[in-house]
Parts: C-alpha cells; structure tokens; sequence
C-alpha cells in the first residue's frame, strides 16, 4: 500500500529541526569566519613586498623628500604654516588611499585571477564576510601606516598635532578609508587582468589626488577645476585630514562628510551588485558554454 503524497505542511521542518542550509546558519557561520579572513588577508598583504611599499615606503619617501626641498618654507595660502604642517597630514592621506584604493584594487584583482576567490566563493564563505576580512586587513595596514608617517613627521620633522585635534583625525582617517576601499572594490571589477590593475588603480587616484591638493596646495587652481576636486571623495578627505594640522586645527566639516557618504554609499551599493568572484574572461567561456547546451 502506497502512502498518500506529502503535502505542503507536512514536509515543513518540525521545531527545532535544524535550519536548510543557506538560512539563518549562514550569517552565523560568516561571523565566525570574518575574523579568519581578517587574519589571512592581511598575511596575504605581509607577504606582498608591493603592497608594503605602496602604502608605508612611497608617502614616508614623498614626506621626507618634499620636506628636504623646502626645510624652511611657510605657506601662506594655509595662514602662514610651516610646509611639514601640511605635508604631514597630506602624505598620511596618500597613505590611507593607498592602503584603501590602491592594494584593493591590486589585491582583489590579483586574487580574482589566480584562482584564490573562485576556491572561497566554493566555501561556505559568504561575500560580506570576504569584504569585511579584507576591510579588516587594510583597515590595520592604513592604521600602521598612518602611524608612520604621523610619527616620523611629528618626531623628526617637527611637525605639531595638537591633542584637541586627534579624535578628528581619527574619524577622519576612518571615513577616508572606507569609502577608498568602497571605490577599491568596484574599480577591481572593471580591471581586465592583473597586469593592469597597478596601472589602472593609480591612473585613477593620481590624477584626481593632483587636482585635489594632496601633494602641495595650488591657490592658484582655476575655479571650476578646484569645483570639480571638491565634488569627488579625495578632496574632502584629504583636507579634513590637513585640517588637523591647522592653527587653530578643526575637524571634518559636514559638507565634506556628505560628499564622502554620498560616494562611499553609492561605492557600496555598486560593490553589491558588480563584485565578480572569477575572471570576466573564464565567466564569458562560462555563460557561452551554458547557451550552447540549450
């Protein structure tokens, strides 16, 4: 004798049965692993000596270099300050994007195409967790960094940071990095292959860092161009960080606040929807293997 058909409500799990995989057991696992992907990507960051000089190497040098060609130079478009008091603060931004935007870039695109995110996107590794371990790792990189740099400033070049002003830079350095490494994510997306991505990464940031100050002010930049800077994320994060070093010093204002949301919410949004876990090329082979099957 056959049994009757199991109908809709007899087939539901019954209390307490364990949960289908991919439903609430999935946030869960993500949190545990979070902290394991904050662990691996920053020893894959540790071993990548480009990454190290990227971030630590080229603002320290580009710090030190600018300060030996002008020892004694005050600016007066900043009211007068020593140049340190501007460079200090501007290399430790450089710093950040570089950490944020840059290794991003480089980083994700070269995981992408080696195979390294095909292998977790096969666990049961959830994407955000990916993102928040690799945040994690930049965000302790940036931190390093900043510290550097700071420091050496600080220490050896005689530059001043008055006490007042620290929890401004913090939450500063915090904004910037986030929303550089929303931007990161996303430009990873359109990088076609690894050789590309250090080309492509700062021949995006460069330019835009020019326009926007961060290696010498320029109060003589035409109007709309000094608009246009104004209008993108490193310009606002750029000056709040100088703005720390200022006499008197002061924190981020709300109108660079709001221009640095507006791109780090949109960045993220975009991250969502456009994060590849394969290569465009093996996705393409994928999606034209999958259409001759029908």
């Amino acid at each position: 004798m056959t049994s009757p058909p199991a109908d809709a409500d007899s087939m539901r799990a019954a209390p307490g049965a364990p949960p289908a995989s991919g439903t609430s057991e999935r946030p869960r696992l993500g949190l545990a692993l979070a902290p394991g992907q904050v662990r691996y990507q920053l020893l894959l960051l540790v071993r990548n000596p480009l990454g190290s000089f990227i971030t630590v190497v080229v603002p320290l040098m580009l710090l030190i270099a600018l300060d030996l060609v002008t020892p004694e130079m005050t600016l007066q478009s900043l009211g007068g300050v020593p140049v340190v008091q501007f460079l200090t603060p501007a290399m430790a931004s450089f710093a950040v994007l570089n950490a944020g935007f840059v290794d991003v870039v480089v980083g994700t695109t070269v995981a992408r195409d080696q195979g390294v995110l095909r292998r977790l996107h096969a666990t049961p590794l959830p994407t955000w967790a990916l993102l928040i371990g690799r945040l994690g790792a930049s965000a302790i990189v940036a931190a390093g960094s900043v510290l550097v740099v700071l420091g050496v400033g600080i220490i050896f070049l005689h530059a001043h940071l008055a006490s007042s002003a620290i929890p401004g830079l913090v939450l500063s350095t915090t904004v910037g990095l986030l929303v550089s490494f929303a931007l990161g994510v996303v430009c990873s997306t359109l990088v076609p292959s690894t050789e590309a991505a250090l080309p492509v990464a700062y021949g995006l940031m460069l330019p835009v860092a020019f326009i926007s100050e961060v290696f010498f002010p320029a109060p003589g930049e035409a109007a709309w161009l000094r608009s246009v800077a104004a209008a993108l994320p490193v310009a606002p994060f750029a000056h709040a960080m100088e703005s720390a070093f200022a006499v008197p010093p002061h924190g981020m204002t709300g109108g660079q606040l709001g221009v640095l949301l507006a791109w780090g919410v949109g960045a993220a949004v975009v991250a969502i929807f456009t994060f590849r876990w394969e290569p465009g090329g093996l996705r393409r082979q994928r999606a034209r293997a999958r259409s001759s099957l029908r």
